[in-house]
């Protein structure tokens, strides 16, 4: 029932239920009930969070955005240049924001899923945007937690075969006598791609003084013969189809550290030193030199 006005006329019955509503100053809860305090945040993901680790870094979805919450040091994500409070936008071709999104929960299964060498994302950083390339397992685990190998600087170098682009079979104890340059590397590492030229460098410069010897993540056989033949990369490259999961990778603890990985042997076939290109580089021409 309107009046004239056009507000609302309470009957009789809506009436009596209006003044039955009204809660007195006694039965009021806000003054029946003081608030709680505040309790102090422990800085952990509320347990009904859903929450993955992924190359060394924790995401966490806070409403509907998947989150980097925190990056363990040294790590293949740490390496790539992800921080804690990037979002996620794209993974590998799959976006976040556009038109016909994958939700949140979607992509963490996604990372969940069977590696595939490296993982492309798309991540939003303040009001911009970056592209990281991701250059190891999707599963990758904190070093601390991994069972040590024994390749240790000064040890002997854990012992391998595999078939070189030829399918001919290399003995890693065979080619003692000369420092060896071992290089694991993958056709769609864009690292990789960019060491190309200086590897060509080193191996022009050093000739049979040194041996390179390039280990492929490549599952593909096209691809790994492709890029093997299109850079000119130099010195023996194996490849055996098994990807990240392979013998000699996971022996060389290639999925903990990420590609590029570069570990270069003395004439003895110990370990040298393990580290970036440029800095092995220095130390290929202390050994050739002494």
């Amino acid at each position: 029932m309107r009046h004239p006005g056009g507000r609302p006329r309470l009957g009789p019955a809506g009436l009596l239920a209006a003044i039955v509503l009204i809660p007195s100053a006694g039965d009021d809860p806000l003054r029946a009930a003081p608030p709680a305090p505040p309790v102090t945040s422990t800085g952990a993901p509320h347990p009904s969070v859903p929450t993955v680790q992924i190359s060394g870094m924790t995401l966490e979805v806070r409403s509907g955005r998947v989150v980097v919450t925190d990056v363990t040091q040294d790590s293949p994500a740490d390496r790539a240049g992800v921080l804690p409070e990037d979002i996620l936008l794209v993974v590998n071709d799959r976006s976040l924001v556009d038109l016909d999104p994958i939700s949140p929960n979607q992509v963490i299964g996604l990372l969940r899923q069977e590696p595939t060498g490296s993982t492309r994302l798309v991540i939003g950083r303040g009001a911009g945007t970056r592209t990281i390339e991701l250059p190891g397992e999707p599963g990758w685990i904190a070093p601390a937690s991994t069972p040590s190998t024994g390749l240790d600087v000064g040890s002997e170098a854990p012992s391998f075969s595999g078939r070189d682009q030829n399918g001919r079979e290399v003995v890693l104890g065979s080619l003692r006598g000369r420092p060896v340059l071992i290089d694991f590397w993958e056709s769609t590492c864009a690292p990789c791609v960019r060491a190309v030229i200086p590897l060509r460098r080193i191996s022009e410069q050093y000739g049979d003084r040194l041996q390179i010897l390039g280990v492929s993540l490549d599952k593909d056989r096209k691809a790994f013969d492709a890029f093997v033949y299109n850079q000119h990369l130099p010195g023996v490259q194996l490849f055996d189809g098994a990807g990240w999961r392979g013998p000699i990778p996971r022996l060389y603890e290639v999925g903990q550290n990420g590609i590029p990985r570069y570990i270069l042997l003395d004439a003895r076939g110990r370990v040298v030193l393990i580290d970036e290109l440029d800095r092995v580089e220095k130390a290929i021409a202390r050994l050739v030199q002494g």
